[in-house]
């Protein structure tokens, strides 16, 4: 059974109140930025003007030098070997601006974009689970040439979403809908080497974020037997680093990104959740994260490549994705449960100032031998090179 330990997990945090699996959760979803981002695998840290808009490096914007406007849309899906959960929508909508200065370069950029999805499902003999929720971010961002060639940037985001979740069960149903609100800055820095090598770091400060979690606990031998409560906290993810270095060629473009988090100082707070003796309940939480999360690092790599003689540019891009635990009993969890990306993405332009993207990414997550899948299509629009537009 212990292939099922980290289902556990994310189960029993529903039934048994706030535990360490509640400040990770808001963090830990399928992370979402642009079309062409994560159809290089995420691998952005130093991918420059390859993916004008959003990614994990605020200066990759100062490379930009055309006014760039874009908005797409996904269909994702969860599937597991006993069940399946969709959702369709909006993505977002990101506007990249050059500004005229005397010497070097300022970039400016906002926009809102959906920045995690959270969905999963799990049924057993006992017990059905469902998820599906978002975290959506709205930011500012602007970035400069501080030195020939050497790009600094920030990114201000302001950060809302939901999560639902529900637990049927023989005898009761467990509903779970946490909302989120809070705020993070991204500083970043891009130096180019060459014409044909780059690299970028980038730093995402601590992220506080606001939960108000509604709860309710339903008996069904009796309609009146139900409990409800609304649970106030905070969940503080830690500072995470971004590295990478990118390599450009004529005709095909190779992109790398490592990102580093230290799970173990994740922070749960809360003024309001106590034990049955008043000692509050995050002092205990706190030890339980420091024992069973740690530090991981994830890999993102990339490849863009142009077709010459046409309209058209090829993407790919693979994630491994560790996850924060420490091994439970003999066997790994950061192992057993990682999540492994395939990524693939194609544009092309219509006309000279319009390009439409797609994007297809396929998450295996490692479950022993149960077979557990995300998928997302996306498709955006983006126009560019606007004359008269952007001045």
């Amino acid at each position: 059974m212990k292939k099922y330990v980290f289902i556990f997990f994310i189960i029993s945090s529903q039934v048994f109140g706030q535990n360490p699996i509640d400040a990770l959760r808001p963090f830990w979803g399928y992370e979402y930025s642009q079309v062409l981002s994560n159809s290089i695998g995420n691998a952005t840290v130093a991918s420059g003007y390859i993916t004008p808009g959003l990614t994990s490096n605020p200066a990759n914007l100062a490379a930009i030098q055309f006014g760039y406007f874009q908005l797409n849309f996904s269909n994702r899906q969860y599937n597991s070997n006993s069940s399946s959960v969709t959702n369709t929508g909006f993505n977002g909508i990101d506007l990249v601006h050059p500004v005229k200065v005397f010497r070097g370069r300022l970039v400016y950029s906002l926009g809102a974009h959906k920045k995690s999805d959270f969905i999963s499902n799990y049924q057993n003999n006992t017990s059905r689970f469902n998820e599906k929720g978002k975290l959506t971010s709205y930011h500012v961002a602007a970035a400069l040439e501080f030195a020939r060639n050497l790009y600094l940037g920030a990114d201000f985001n302001f950060l809302y979403g939901n999560n639902e979740m529900t637990v049927l069960g023989n005898d009761k149903t467990y509903y779970y809908k946490p909302r989120y609100s809070g705020s993070n800055i991204t500083l970043g820095l891009l130096h180019i080497l060459s014409k044909n090598f780059q690299y970028g770091l980038s730093v995402d400060m601590p992220t506080s974020l606001s939960v108000k979690e509604k709860y309710i606990e339903t008996n069904y031998p009796s309609d009146g037997n139900t409990f409800s409560q609304v649970y106030n906290y905070e969940a503080i993810k830690p500072i995470t680093l971004h590295f990478g270095a990118a390599l450009l060629l004529k005709s095909v473009n190779f992109f790398y990104e490592g990102k580093q988090t230290d799970w173990s100082n994740l922070e749960f707070d809360s003024n309001e959740i106590v034990e049955q003796d008043g000692t509050p309940a995050s002092i205990l939480i706190n030890e339980e994260i420091r024992n069973i999360y740690t530090s991981t690092t994830s890999h993102h790599f990339g490849t863009a490549i142009k077709l010459r003689d046409t309209p058209i540019n090829l993407f790919s891009g693979y994630q491994y994705i560790p996850t924060p635990f420490n091994s439970v009993d003999e066997e790994n969890i950061n192992e057993v449960f990682a999540r492994h990306a395939y990524n693939f993405g194609i544009s092309l332009s219509l006309q000279k100032n319009i390009t439409i993207q797609g994007s297809y990414e396929n998450y295996n997550i490692d479950i022993a031998d149960e077979s557990n899948n995300f998928e997302r299509i996306s498709i955006g629009l983006s126009l560019h090179d606007l004359s008269g537009f952007w001045n």
